[in-house]
């Protein structure tokens, strides 16, 4: 697919508790290490380009190999990483270090400035970088803002007209809105050219201009970590193959649910 996917590509390591976890108790289970980031995610859903830094040290060979696709910047350092914790309630915590793509930013906005291309941009970098791109937008720049404490440094990309894709929590914070037809409504209403909000098991809202659509997405239980990703890359894979913009949400939030189920796309 023709897209450009810019931002995180890092190893992520995932504990998964099969009973709750109690906040300072050791707990089996099991624990992997896959490649992960935002950017890396979708890009690799969607098999496209992927503007990313990793380090030229042994992780970042290793993950270099394991994502396998074209865009990668490698720069001196170590390889940044994501640990995450879930238990059977859902993420207890996790810890994002991109110390590396911090550093390297300019490097990533340099790639992406102007991009014909549609650009999907996760909000890992650094408020400085992203301020670059406003002067420079590519035509199609979809953001997603990777957590709540990095939702602020989107909003100069947002009144310049990016679309974005946040969940309730980010939504809220962008807003002030809990409601997610509401968040999304405001989001467009600050610039977006489109929003789509979601709340996990609940109705997720898209509005384009001040058009709101709601759906329920379909039954899920399992790994909820890359679910988020994963609704991204349906999304833009619908919307870019002309699906209307109820189809596109529908088919998000099934890519959504099949990942969290375990179901390869």
């Amino acid at each position: 697919m023709s897209v450009i996917c810019a931002g995180a590509a890092l190893w992520d390591v995932i504990a998964v508790a099969p009973k709750p976890a109690p906040r300072g108790a050791d707990q089996a289970g099991s624990v992997i290490r896959r490649p992960g980031g935002v950017a890396c995610n979708i890009a690799l859903a969607l098999r496209c380009e992927l503007v990313a830094v990793i380090g030229n040290d042994p992780d970042g060979q290793a993950l270099s190999a394991a994502i396998g696709l074209p865009g990668l910047i490698v720069a001196n350092g170590a390889t940044d990483n994501y640990i995450a914790v879930e238990d059977p309630s859902g993420l207890v915590a996790a810890i994002a270090s991109c110390d590396l793509l911090e550093r390297e930013a300019h490097r990533v906005i340099d790639r992406i400035a102007g991009e014909h291309t549609p650009v999907i941009l996760d909000g890992n970098l650094p408020g400085a970088a992203l301020a670059r791109l406003t002067a420079n937008m590519p035509a199609d720049l979809r953001l997603v803002p990777a957590s709540p404490s990095k939702t602020a440094r989107l909003h100069p990309l947002i009144a310049a007209g990016a679309a974005l894709y946040c969940n309730q929590i980010e939504g809220q914070a962008m807003t002030g809105h809990a409601d997610p037809a509401d968040a999304a409504r405001a989001l467009c209403a600050q610039g977006a050219a489109f929003a789509i909000v979601t709340d996990g098991p609940r109705p997720a809202s898209f509005c384009r201009d001040s058009t709101v659509l709601t759906q329920m997405p379909p039954p899920a239980q399992g790994q909820i970590t890359g679910a988020g990703d994963a609704f991204v890359a349906g999304h833009v894979r619908a919307s870019l193959s002309g699906a209307s913009d109820a189809d596109a949400l529908s088919a998000a939030l099934q890519s959504a649910a099949d990942h969290i189920n375990g179901i390869s796309s």
